[in-house]
C-alpha cells in the first residue's frame, strides 16, 4: 500500500480539480448485504439512523470492537466511499457501522435537524448508545470531509471522557482517521465564494436546494424557513437555513461551534489527518500554524483533490498494486483509510 507521501496518480490525473470532479462519477457498488438499522434519538424528538454490517462468522455479533464511518456534506451512509470501505472492513472480519449524519440520507425522513458540521455531540451520544445497547466499547472511527471535522471536534470536546489507553474514559477509541476535514468552517465557506471554486458551491447549492424542498414537504419548520432562504452561497444558506434549524443564532455561531482547528492539540487518541496540497475545497493552507497534539499526525498528498485520489492499479494476490499500464481506476484513499484504522 502506498503511503500518502508516495501517492502519485497517472500524469493525466495530476490535477486537483480533475480529481475532485472525476470522483463524482466513480460509483462502484460493493455487494453489501442489507444492513441492520439502529435508531439514534435526536434532540427534536426524532431520530437518525446508523447502519450495521457484520462479518459472516457468528462471533462478530458479540465482538466488543467495531468501526464507525462518517460521511461528508451531500453524502450519506450509502455513499461510494462509505460502502467501499465497509466492504473492505467486512473482508477483514470487522464489524462496521455507517452513520447518517442527522438529517442526511434516509435519516432526513425521521428528524427535522439538518446535516451540519457541529453535530459532534450527536455522534458522541450515538457511540454511548451503541455501547449500552450492543456492548461495543472499543471503536475505530473514520470521517471524510465534513465527517472528518466532526470526528476531530468530538475528539477535542470529549478528550477527558475518551479512554485513550489509560482506562479512565467512558469508552475507548483506538484509532481515528480524518480525510480532508474542513477544520475552519468559516474559511471553507469563504473559499467556496472565490473564482473557480464557485462551481463547487453551485453544485452543492443545487443539491442543498433539492434537499430543502424535499424536507419542507415533511417538516413545517423547513417549509417556514424556506420562504426566506438564500441559495446565493454556502454561507447564506447556512445563515438562513442550517444555523436556525440546528439551533444556532447565525452562521458564524454555527461555524465557531463546529470548527476543530483551535483544539487539535487536545486530542489524545492516535489520529491521522490526511490532506491534499491541491484540494480546491479544503485548501492545505488551512492547516498552516495549527498546533497538533503528540498523538496526531498530519499526512499530505499531491494531486489527490478533494477526496478524489483516483489511481490506476491491477490486482495481485488480492491486493491493489499501482502499475503504469492500462488497468482499472480505483480510489486509493479508501483502502489506505482501512489499513490505517486497523493498525
Amino acid at each position: 500500500m502506498l503511503e500518502p507521501e508516495q501517492f502519485r496518480p497517472p500524469w493525466y490525473l495530476r490535477n486537483g480539480h480533475l480529481q475532485t470532479i472525476l470522483t463524482g462519477f466513480y460509483k462502484p457498488k460493493p455487494p453489501l448485504l442489507p444492513p441492520i438499522e439502529h435508531k439514534i434519538p435526536m434532540k427534536d424528538n426524532g431520530y437518525s439512523l446508523v447502519f450495521e454490517n457484520r462479518p459472516t462468522h457468528p462471533a462478530a455479533e458479540h465482538c466488543e470492537e467495531a468501526v464507525l464511518l462518517l460521511h461528508g456534506l451531500g453524502s450519506s451512509h450509502a455513499g461510494t466511499y462509505m460502502t467501499t470501505m465497509a466492504q473492505c472492513l467486512l473482508e477483514r472480519g470487522v464489524r462496521v457501522f455507517r452513520a447518517d449524519l442527522p438529517g442526511a440520507g434516509t435519516s432526513g425522513k425521521y428528524t427535522s435537524l439538518p446535516p451540519h458540521g457541529a453535530c459532534h455531540e450527536e455522534i458522541w451520544n450515538m457511540l454511548l448508545l451503541l455501547r449500552d445497547n450492543l456492548g461495543i466499547r472499543r471503536w475505530r472511527i473514520s470521517g471524510v470531509s465534513l465527517g472528518g471535522n466532526i470526528l476531530l471536534r468530538m475528539l477535542t470536546s470529549k478528550h477527558l471522557q475518551i479512554d485513550a489507553g489509560d482506562s479512565t474514559g467512558e469508552l475507548s477509541i483506538l484509532k481515528a482517521v480524518a480525510v480532508a476535514p474542513p477544520i475552519r468552517l468559516s474559511d471553507c465557506s469563504t473559499q467556496m465564494e472565490k473564482g473557480v471554486h464557485r462551481l463547487y458551491a453551485k453544485y452543492f447549492m443545487g443539491a442543498l436546494k433539492k434537499q430543502a424542498k424535499m424536507r419542507a414537504e415533511i417538516w413545517p419548520r423547513w417549509a417556514e424557513l424556506l420562504k426566506g432562504a438564500s441559495f446565493e452561497s454556502i454561507r447564506t444558506f447556512d445563515e438562513t437555513m442550517t444555523a436556525p434549524l440546528a439551533g444556532f443564532r447565525d452562521a458564524e455561531e454555527y461555524y465557531s461551534a463546529g470548527s476543530s482547528a483551535a483544539w487539535l492539540d487536545q486530542i489524545r487518541v492516535p489520529t491521522e489527518i490526511l490532506i491534499d496540497e491541491h484540494d480546491p475545497i479544503v485548501p492545505a493552507w488551512m492547516f498552516e500554524n495549527v498546533v497538533l497534539s503528540p498523538s496526531t499526525r498530519l499526512r499530505k498528498t499531491a494531486f489527490g483533490g478533494h477526496v478524489g485520489y483516483m489511481h490506476r492499479s491491477r490486482m495481485m494476490n488480492g491486493t491493489r498494486t499501482p502499475v503504469s499500464k492500462n488497468k482499472q481506476l480505483h480510489r486509493w484513499s479508501d483502502s489506505w483509510i482501512v489499513d490505517e484504522l486497523m493498525k
